[in-house]
């Protein structure tokens, strides 16, 4: 008998040194990602002029400032519009009208505006003065957001410095053209864009003269460090048109 309780006592150590087995149903569930990178395009859609070509337009918008001064063929692609100033004389003005749509999936904004003479008479090059304007469509829903009078009617500037204060002025504004949104210095409908004039002070040796020159306009997406750049705050941008 004692035997037997000692049997049992060493099965009874036995299992409890084994322990209990117990069934566990388990499953899994997983995060299946696919990355796609957007597309940074903006491109130039419109560009025109405003000059004394175009008398009945002049008076009806009170434009009598461009009379005399001419333009050749314009023409465009999507990087680059070309633009002929003819017949220009010290004070005579001629305005260039360019839209820039974006048609990428990136927001985009102006990071700066380069000015290089090409070829020709350069003491004419640097008799070129010009003042300008802007006006934007912010959130692609084909609406005027926003615009800006850049100095107009205040200061005629060389080039390089007229242009960059057109740079000066979208980033006070935190300007952001987000997809299908548009750029526009001028669109042929209101008084604005870039116009440039030769100075009133230009001597006689400028006649017949002519010259050429490179505007580009160098875009960037919205932030190149978002981390610097935060997407709420003074400083930030939105979305949706909201630049504050």
């Amino acid at each position: 008998m004692k035997r037997t309780k000692v049997l049992a006592l060493v099965l009874v150590a036995a299992i409890m040194l084994m322990g209990a087995g117990y069934a566990a149903w388990t499953d899994q569930t997983f995060l299946t990602t696919t990355v796609r990178t957007g597309n940074f395009n903006m491109e130039i859609t419109k560009a025109t002029t405003r000059t004394g070509d175009n008398q009945t337009q002049n008076e009806v918008h009170n434009w009598h400032q461009y009379d005399w001064t001419h333009t050749g063929p314009v023409s465009f692609t999507a990087d680059e519009a070309i633009v002929e100033l003819k017949d220009l004389y010290p004070g005579g003005i001629v305005q260039v009208d360019m839209t820039t749509v974006n048609k990428g999936t990136i927001p985009a904004r102006l990071k700066s505006i380069d000015v290089a003479f090409l070829d020709g008479n350069g003491d004419l090059f640097n008799q070129l003065q010009a003042q300008t304007s802007w006006k934007a469509d912010i959130d692609g829903d084909g609406d005027q957001d926003d615009y800006e009078h850049v100095e107009q009617w205040l200061y005629w500037r060389g080039l390089q410095d007229a242009l960059n204060k057109v740079v000066e002025s979208t980033d006070r504004n935190n300007l952001v053209i987000e997809p299908k949104g548009w750029f526009s210095l001028g669109d042929g409908e209101e008084e604005g864009c870039i116009q440039f004039k030769l100075n009133p002070d230009a001597g006689n040796q400028f006649q017949n003269q002519s010259c050429k020159f490179k505007i580009t306009f160098n875009w960037e997406q919205w932030a190149t460090n978002p981390n610097a750049n935060p997407y709420d705050g003074p400083t930030g941008y939105g979305g949706n048109g909201d630049r504050e």
